[in-house]
């Protein structure tokens, strides 16, 4: 096919063109294909990831529901293994710990709930375990350990909570001075409407205002 002078300086002027950007061109369209086939391939796995777990949770549900506590250890001990970084895995532990405690397998409790504080995630999350781990440190009688922990920072939604527990932890220590004043701060920093509030009056009349 014959061009005419024009077009075939258009053609020139594209061979040219591609001659010294093509190469780039590709790299960068080659690039961006892959980035976009790399996002959606990391959302599948997350997508996949999260469905496994929640199939394991729903197992770990069943067994809290029956009390099973050592077959409850063996699902958290396995969301833990395959899946650390998801809040399923978290709250297995959190739920774990709550039952061990209540059988009074302190040890168990404990090392679940000192896994949530290292994954460092949702502060919410955190603050529940922190209170709960003092709550077991306290049982074991380790009160300095116990206000080490109500000592650290929290959200402030969590404060008369850490409060309460920091007077239980100085009561049993035989501090009546340092529970008084613990006490009359978990008030002051207690909702109006708070159904704690009257517990913690209680406490608070019993070692004197």
């Amino acid at each position: 096919m014959a061009y005419d002078l024009q077009e075939q300086e258009q053609i020139d002027t594209l061979k040219a063109f591609w001659s010294q950007w093509g190469k780039l061109i590709g790299g960068a369209v080659l690039a961006v294909s892959l980035g976009f086939l790399g996002v959606k391939g990391w959302q599948f796995y997350q997508r996949s990831q999260a469905e496994a777990a929640a199939v394991i949770y729903s197992q770990l549900e069943t067994q809290l529901q029956g009390a099973k506590l050592e077959q409850v250890k063996s699902t958290v001990a396995l969301l833990q293994r395959d899946y650390p970084a998801s809040a399923l895995s978290s709250n297995a532990a959190l739920l774990a710990a709550k039952l061990a405690f209540e059988r009074n397998d302190l040890g168990f409790a404990r090392a679940q709930l000192k896994w949530v504080l290292a994954q460092q995630g949702d502060e919410v999350v955190t603050a529940v375990a922190r209170l709960r781990l003092a709550t077991v440190l306290l049982d074991e009688k380790q009160y300095d350990a116990a206000l080490a922990e109500l000592s650290l920072p929290r959200p402030a939604a969590f404060d008369s909570q850490f409060l309460d527990l920091k007077g239980d932890v100085l009561v049993a220590r035989g501090d009546s001075n340092g529970a008084r004043e613990s006490y009359k701060a978990a008030l002051a920093k207690a909702a109006p409407d708070a159904p704690a509030r009257d517990f913690i009056q209680t406490k608070l009349d019993s070692v004197g205002n």
